[in-house]
């Protein structure tokens, strides 16, 4: 009977953890070996079709376009990363080519074709630049330095091959059942057996130069064998799998002596040890809560060795990649344990192929996963150090003068993006200022509009069902929504959607029955007032900000018009292809910006009306597929969702001349990020249907726009609406406010500034505004200058104009209050003083000295 001796690894931890999954991916059915392999920096899986998908180490949450490698003409049949580059990943495929690929930037970097189909390939695991690969009736060995094939072997047929440990030897199988070993160089068989059933694969790992794992089906039955190279036909161990369709698999750790078993299609895999005789040993199974699709472990270089991290198991279900780290307890981590990470091989090759196909073995050193091991081999010798300093022996630089200092930090702290709103905070106000229990609201959202606008008196939103219906709150009753609220019937559903600026009880309401209606709400009751009428579904309506009862829409088939809603007089009018957004000049009032969808941005001058448009044009270069543009006062902001759902944020400088400043790439998302801005402050709010985050960016003349602390809360928003200016408190702080709606919900979010003396008005946050409370004209045509006023209200002192009174800090206090108190040897001193200083004034004659005494002649008798 054999005996396994105790194991510090048979208390291992593997566990998953949902925060650390990747999902959202799409994955192919037809790869018969691992369709998944794990680098030190990608994780590569095969995908639909012929393409792979490429993720970053350590990737986690929902992937909306992953990263993929398209070449291959078939369905991709294995995958390994080279063992000493990283980087690069080999692949072969039905098409019968051998491609590899450098995966840091996705491009194929060569390609070996082969006669036959190729089911499996293996890099040899000491020489640089060998890849053994099995081609159904054959075996091949490749030189991929020169792509080129260095031998055949015509006796080994092979659908899956690995090498063993020192790479003298090779183990091919096939679905005959006959495991061969085969010696590559002499082109020789030296044992074979038939060990498993016909008509399946057989998978299989060497464990070690002498033993070799098999994984397949006997009497019909899954199982793990171990057999010795010296007697294939006995066998050493063999642990059941039970019966089932899908075939068994093994990863193997040859510094640890783990494996890790499990067949396609369970829900679980077994962890067990294997001794040094071959024994298998179980230890535990562990769930994995999906159908397993493939599975492989992590590279020794990627390991957290510093929390007794000794494996790493990626799990590919159809869905999602899941990790899940092996980790050995112990009751602290501060120290590197030496007992649970033996050395393993390292990166660089034992021998190059053109030697160890002329008969040079070679050999692999071992190195130490200690980081303090690593962290001193990268340090220079001594010798390197003294040439170092020979070299680096320069006259010392003149003390720089305080100027210059200045200067640096003054330029240190522009380039580091320093904005005084970055520490802006949002808040969800008290539900008492909320509004719960609405009914019927849609939560998906047209794509032109936004679906929800508010005034400073009532909100409206999409509602589901027929008709266009739209739903009116009145926002000066928030709480509990205990009475049926006031429905309007479009009869057209509603694409786009704004109240009047200067009335805030009228909605322009654009809807795919190509017209636009203006709905007055008065005492609970909705009238529809003027209607205009389009070519075509309504996608565009914007108010004018400044002047009084001026509407611009346009429709999907480019045609846009500007119309007095007062008279139904027609002001302007043109046609624009491919226009996908629009936004008014706030600071001039008659310029409009046309977004088109090739990324260029036209001028369309609306008082000199030609029917067509006019004006300079400069381009984003970046082609999009939804796009919103808003102007602040001094910049053109795009955010826009182009190929691959990249999201993006263009800033185009207004004055003198439009001129592009910068695009920034936001990431990817389903959804395009809806932008709020900031007219006087040059602030952008960007928030995204579905998603539960606002991030602010401030738009700067040069360089990308500085990002401001984001804003998370639950529930997700399904739209999000600004409030006027006038409704922030300045003397709280108040940057902005929105209205967030959610399924059933009107939530109250507030952005402030973190302030402390907020008895005085922060006029360095708040320069003079816009003042687009009220008309700037009632006449369009008329001149148009938005006049600017103070934020401050009546009787508060600025914060700049207060004086700073330059008081003593507490540790200055206390060293004052030190002072007061002597030491025992200054309290000495001045103590033998004051005793020598009374001696002094009682200084005088002696008392014996006064005394009458006898001559000294009389003490003779």
């Amino acid at each position: 009977m054999v005996r396994f001796s105790a194991s510090k690894y048979k208390n291992a931890e593997c566990k998953f953890r949902r925060e650390d999954f990747v999902t959202g991916i799409r994955i192919g059915e037809l790869c018969q070996n691992q369709p998944i392999a794990c680098g030190a920096e990608k994780i590569v899986y095969t995908g639909e079709g012929s393409a792979l998908g490429v993720l970053d180490v350590g990737q986690t949450g929902l992937v909306q376009t992953p990263h993929k490698l398209q070449g291959h003409g078939g369905f991709v049949k294995a995958l390994q990363f080279n063992p000493f580059q990283q980087n690069c990943l080999a692949t072969c495929a039905e098409d019968g080519v051998i491609k590899l690929w450098n995966v840091n930037d996705l491009s194929c970097t060569s390609s070996i074709t082969s006669t036959d189909q190729v089911s499996h390939i293996a890099f040899h695991p000491v020489a640089e630049g060998l890849l053994l690969a099995a081609e159904g009736s054959c075996t091949s060995l490749y030189d991929i330095a020169t792509q080129r094939k260095a031998m055949t072997l015509p006796d080994a047929p092979a659908t899956t091959v690995s090498w063993s440990y020192d790479g003298r030897l090779a183990c091919c199988t096939d679905k005959s059942g006959v495991i061969r070993v085969v010696d590559v160089r002499a082109g020789r068989e030296t044992a074979s057996a038939l060990l498993m059933d016909q008509h399946k694969d057989v998978q299989h790992c060497w464990l070690g130069v002498d033993k070799i794992l098999l994984a397949g089906y006997k009497n019909k039955e899954r199982c793990f064998k171990t057999v010795s190279v010296g007697s294939l036909s006995s066998e050493i161990s063999t642990l059941s799998h039970g019966r089932g369709s899908g075939n068994p698999f093994s990863l193997w750790d040859e510094d640890t002596r783990m494996v890790f078993l499990y067949a396609k299609g369970d829900h679980g895999f077994t962890y067990a040890e294997i001794g040094d005789s071959g024994v298998i040993k179980e230890n535990w199974k562990e769930r994995v809560g999906e159908p397993i699709k493939g599975a492989a472990l992590a590279p020794k270089s990627s390991l957290d060795v510093m929390k007794g991290e000794v494996a790493r198991l990626i799990v590919l279900t159809a869905t999602s990649v899941r990790p899940a780290p092996c980790i050995i307890p112990r009751k602290n981590y501060r120290d590197f344990h030496s007992d649970l990470f033996p050395e393993t091989r390292g990166p660089i090759p034992g021998v190059d192929a053109e030697g160890w196909l002329n008969g040079n073995d070679g050999y692999r050193e071992l190195i130490s996963l200690d980081p303090a091991a690593a962290a001193a081999a990268s340090k220079p010798t001594p010798e390197a150090a003294i040439e170092e300093v020979e070299v680096a022996v320069v006259p010392a630089p003149a003390p720089p003068s305080p100027e210059n200092e200045k200067h640096k930090a003054i330029v240190s702290n522009l380039t580091q993006g320093q904005s005084i709103y970055r520490n802006i905070e949002g808040n969800l106000a008290h539900k008492n200022q909320n509004y719960h229990g609405l009914k019927n609201v849609q939560s998906v959202m047209p794509q032109e509009g936004n679906g929800f606008e508010t005034s400073g008196r009532y909100a409206s939103h999409l509602m589901t069902g027929s008709g266009g219906r739209l739903g009116i709150v009145d926002l000066s009753k928030p709480g509990e929504n205990k009475t049926p609220q006031l429905e309007i019937v479009n009869n057209g559903s509603p694409i786009v959607m704004q109240w009047d600026p200067f009335c805030d009880s009228t909605l322009a309401v654009g809807s795919d029955s190509a017209e636009v209606k203006l709905w007055k709400i008065e005492e609970g009751k909705a009238q529809c007032g003027r209607v205009i009428d389009h070519h075509a579904k309504v996608t565009f309506l914007l108010y004018h900000p400044g002047i009084k009862g001026v509407l611009l829409t346009g429709d999907a088939s480019g045609y846009l018009v500007i119309t007095d809603t007062n008279t139904g007089e027609t002001l302007a009018t043109t046609q624009v292809e491919d226009c996908i957004s629009l936004a008014w000049d706030v600071t001039t009032g008659y310029t409009v910006y046309i977004v088109l969808r090739n990324g260029d941005i036209k001028t369309w001058n609306t008082l000199n009306n030609s029917g067509s448009s006019e004006g300079n044009t400069v381009s984003t270069g970046v082609e999009v597929r939804n796009a919103r543009a808003v102007c602040t006062r001094d910049y053109l902001v795009i955010s826009s969702l182009g190929g691959s759902n990249m999201r993006s944020l263009t800033t185009i400088q207004l004055r003198p001349a439009l001129s592009l400043i910068h695009t920034h790439q936001l990431g990817t998302g389903t959804s395009l990020s809806t932008p709020f801005p900031d007219v006087n402050r040059n602030i952008v709010y960007l928030a995204a249907k579905g998603e539960a985050t606002i991030n602010p960016f401030e738009i700067v003349r040069e360089g990308p726009p500085l990002p401001l602390a984001s804003f998370s809360c639950t529930p997700v928003q399904s739209a999000l609406s600004p409030l006027p200016r006038q409704q922030c408190d300045v003397m709280e702080v108040e940057m902005a406010r929105f209205y967030k709606l959610t399924k059933d919900s009107i939530q109250l979010l507030v952005f402030t500034i973190p302030r402390l003396r907020k008895q005085y008005f922060q006029d360095d946050l708040y320069p003079e505004a816009l003042d687009l409370s009220k008309p700037v004209t009632d006449k369009w045509g008329d001149e148009y200058r938005v006049p600017s006023v103070s934020l401050c209200p009546t009787g508060v002192k600025p914060v700049s104009e207060v004086e700073i009174v330059r008081t003593s800090s507490q540790h200055t206090k206390i060293q004052q209050e030190h002072t007061k108190f002597k030491s025992l040897e200054a309290q000495r001193d001045e103590l033998f003083n004051s005793f020598a200083v009374q001696v002094q004034k009682d200084a005088g004659p002696l008392p014996q000295d006064l005394m009458d005494g006898c001559d000294d002649d009389e003490w003779s008798d």
